[in-house]
């Protein structure tokens, strides 16, 4: 009987240890997307399973809310954001640091029988994809050109619809926010005769130093049909945000687990590469360990251009 008592007595320790460890090891994120795109949806599930290889018994709490949605005390109970560089500083910057640069999305202009020096003309016709992302860029972007949201005939669809009232002449200039190639831009162009414009050339020369959030990029004219020439427009970034309470040898851990995962994640459309391009003249600090990440990644580029340049 005494012997039977032991052994349960033994098994209730190591029952009870069991648990505890087991409680332990249950770490949870949560992380929050601001756009339903498939890009911030794949970046979401890569930070989760680049979690998954640190702690087998992960959790992770995803959430998609746009921008505006959540108030500060809301935001806060996330541990991670995917969020645009504006919004992190308008909004996050307090409570929040950014630790990586993601991917650029195009503010893009489709038109049909106008030049860029007519696009807000008397007489045109805009239609913009019914998203706040969207109608958010367009907002920000018209503001910044000192253009009066309210006396342009601005009409909002979904994207087959937008892409019907184009090719049925009842709209001639489109606005899509998003990256290249765009399947929505393709068919605005192929199927319905739209070219996207350059827009870069127009704004004013002190534009990009009084509108610190938008970058100037070149979108290959040979990614659509018949364009004469590279379309030099403005884009957004969007990055990474730790939240500040997040412990910085734990961050470090899971960033180098997310950079080393990218290896074996071809489908992500963020690599080393776009990470650096994106960190390219990014105006707002980084989290240290964002830092030391970008140096590595540097480092790594250099020794294989120089490796390149030595064969």
């Amino acid at each position: 009987m005494r012997r039977f008592f032991i052994v349960i007595l033994m098994l209730s320790f190591c029952a009870l240890q069991w648990a505890a460890g087991d409680n332990n090891d249950r770490r949870e994120i949560k992380i929050l997307r601001q756009t339903p795109s498939e890009i911030d949806r794949a970046i979401s599930d890569h930070l989760c399973m680049s979690y998954e290889v640190i702690h087998p018994y992960h959790r992770c709490l995803e959430r998609y809310y746009d921008q505006g949605d959540l108030d500060q005390k809301a935001l806060r109970e996330y541990d991670f954001i995917i969020t645009t560089e504006q919004f992190y500083n308008e909004s996050l910057a307090n409570d929040f640091q950014l630790v990586l640069p993601l991917y650029h999305q195009a503010f893009t202009v489709v038109s049909r029988g106008i030049s860029r020096d007519e696009l807000f003309t008397e007489g045109q016709s805009f239609g913009v994809l019914d998203q706040p992302t969207q109608t958010k860029v367009l907002a920000d972007v018209l503001r910044a050109m000192n253009i009066n949201r309210k006396k342009i005939p601005l009409r909002h669809f979904s994207s087959q619809e937008l892409i019907d009232y184009f090719c049925s002449f009842e709209i001639n200039v489109a606005f899509v926010t998003g990256a290249h190639p765009s399947r929505i831009v393709r068919q605005l162009n192929t199927l319905c005769g739209g070219e996207p414009l350059s827009i870069v050339s127009a704004l004013p020369k002190n534009f990009f130093q009084k509108h610190r959030y938008f970058y100037k990029t070149v979108v290959p004219k040979e990614l659509y049909w018949r364009i004469p020439e590279d379309i030099e427009t403005l884009s957004i970034r969007h990055l990474l945000a730790v939240n500040n309470r997040y412990d910085s040898d734990e961050l470090e851990a899971l960033m180098n687990s997310f950079i080393d995962e990218l290896e074996y994640n071809r489908s992500l459309p963020v690599t080393e590469a776009s990470i650096l391009l994106n960190y390219n003249n990014l105006q707002t600090p980084l989290h240290e360990v964002g830092d030391d990440i970008i140096e590595e990644l540097q480092e790594e580029l250099q020794a294989e251009l120089a490796a390149e340049a030595q064969s």
